[in-house]
């Protein structure tokens, strides 16, 4: 941690940029498994390489897993320190982060900004990106996101470019380059339309933070009307052009469902995703967060996506492809998939929240013409939890986890039934 505040401040006083406002903060967490099992059963029948099964092959005994104590089993971010620094027209943004495996500081992200009138300007590096609709209050509030609360973001289910479908300065999740300007057109104190276009050069990894083979230049426009209490929305485009010269092009809504009763934030909408223009996805999601009362909160999110024809670019990204492996267990393949997910978080008092999560991520493959023609049925889990808070600063996280992944899977799919034990404990320190 001294590291990373260190190369912070000597950061700042090399840009020498003074600003009115200016403030540092710091995010650590670290994740425990106290105790997990695994049995994921009789798994594995062999396949080919669109992921038919061969029937009289049999299964491959895989067994079970225990462990106890490991020490990072149930990270799902990475210890950060920023500084954020604004002045009347210039602004300044610093996210660093330590890397898996050596000793390195690296930025996550870096921007500087500019603002004159209802004119906007932004420009530099993104690791996480800007995705707005996504009713992630819970989430952040509880350390819940990843394994079983905001598993998905808005967009792909299956690790595409349409990923983070509503991205604005990236495609999938980030790690490019980019420079985004914007300008607000309002027309009285409750509406205005604002209009951001971005360029990128998006970076493609072997392996996540470690070897780039490649950038691809890229771009996006986002439209975003706004009425206050009637209409908060966006509508967007997005393009890149690989290697080959080949164009992905990804269009999208997302709007916010108003006037409900209770309903503090949410979103509804979809996007598509085409290659050298033939449509290969479309996705929709409804994703809602209640205020019931001043103790009680409840998330849900709703997820169907779906691949329409086999990618004649890559088969691995549409013959049955993966889907995120939900609560840890082996990661479902399929053309077609429903998520869904609800948590209810119930403040005690200031010191004890009580939390319960459960989702189920459901294979409804039938299948390309090519490819998979079996599904591998159905992941569900719960897990309740509570947290624990000291001074507003400091909270731990302890429950239990319990999944099952497999369930219902036909006869000649490439899946039997997982099971899960988890009991994870969860340290963040945040200012």
């Amino acid at each position: 941690m001294k590291k990373i505040i260190s190369a912070l401040v000597l950061g700042a006083a090399a840009a020498g940029f003074a600003a009115a406002d200016i403030s540092i903060g710091a995010n650590y967490r670290n994740g425990i498994d106290v105790f997990k099992y695994v049995n994921k059963g009789l798994d594995g029948r062999v396949t080919d390489e669109y992921g038919n099964v061969y029937l009289d092959s049999g299964y491959v005994d895989s067994g079970t897993t225990k462990s106890l104590f490991n020490l990072t089993g149930w990270n799902s971010g990475k210890d950060s320190v920023s500084l954020n620094a604004s002045g009347d027209v210039f602004s300044y943004k610093a996210t660093l982060q330590p890397t898996a495996g050596n000793d390195a500081i690296v930025f996550h992200i870096m921007e500087i900004g500019a603002e004159a009138g209802n004119f906007t300007l932004k420009a530099g590096w993104n690791g996480d990106g800007v995705m707005n609709y996504r009713a992630k209050k819970d989430a952040d509030a509880g350390n819940e996101e990843g394994k079983v609360f905001e598993a998905f973001k808005l967009g792909s289910a299956f690790g595409t470019d349409a990923t983070c479908s509503n991205n604005q300065v990236s495609f999938n999740t980030g790690r490019n380059f980019y420079a985004q300007a914007g300008y607000a057109f309002v027309f009285s104190d409750s509406a205005n339309l604002q209009v951001k276009a971005a360029i990128m050069s998006d970076r493609k990894w072997d392996n996540p933070g470690i070897a780039a083979w490649g950038n691809n230049p890229g771009w996006s426009v986002f439209v975003m009307p706004k009425v206050k209490g009637v209409f908060d929305a966006e509508v967007f485009a997005k393009g890149y052009q690989d290697a080959k010269d080949k164009q992905t092009l990804i269009f999208g809504a997302y709007g916010k469902p108003l006037g409900i009763s209770h309903l503090a934030d949410g979103s509804i909408g979809g996007s598509v995703r085409l290659y050298d223009g033939k449509l290969e996805e479309w996705n929709v999601d409804l994703r809602m967060y209640f205020e019931v009362n001043d103790k009680l909160t409840i998330t849900t999110h709703n997820k169907f996506a779906k691949l329409v024809r086999n990618a004649d670019h890559s088969k691995a990204t549409t013959d049955g492809a993966a889907t995120y492996g939900l609560a840890g267990l082996t990661s479902p393949k399929s053309s077609q998939a429903l998520w869904d997910m609800v948590s209810a978080r119930y403040k005690v008092n200031k010191t004890v929240t009580l939390v319960g999560t459960a989702g189920q991520l459901t294979d409804l493959d039938r299948g390309f013409n090519q490819g998979r023609d079996s599904a591998d049925g159905t992941i569900v889990y719960v897990h309740p939890h509570a947290q624990f808070f000291a001074n507003g600063k400091i909270s731990v996280v302890a429950g239990v986890l319990f999944a099952a992944g497999g369930l219902g899977a036909d006869e000649g799919a490439n899946k039997d039934v997982d099971f899960l034990v988890n009991v994870p404990v969860l340290l963040r320190v945040k200012f």
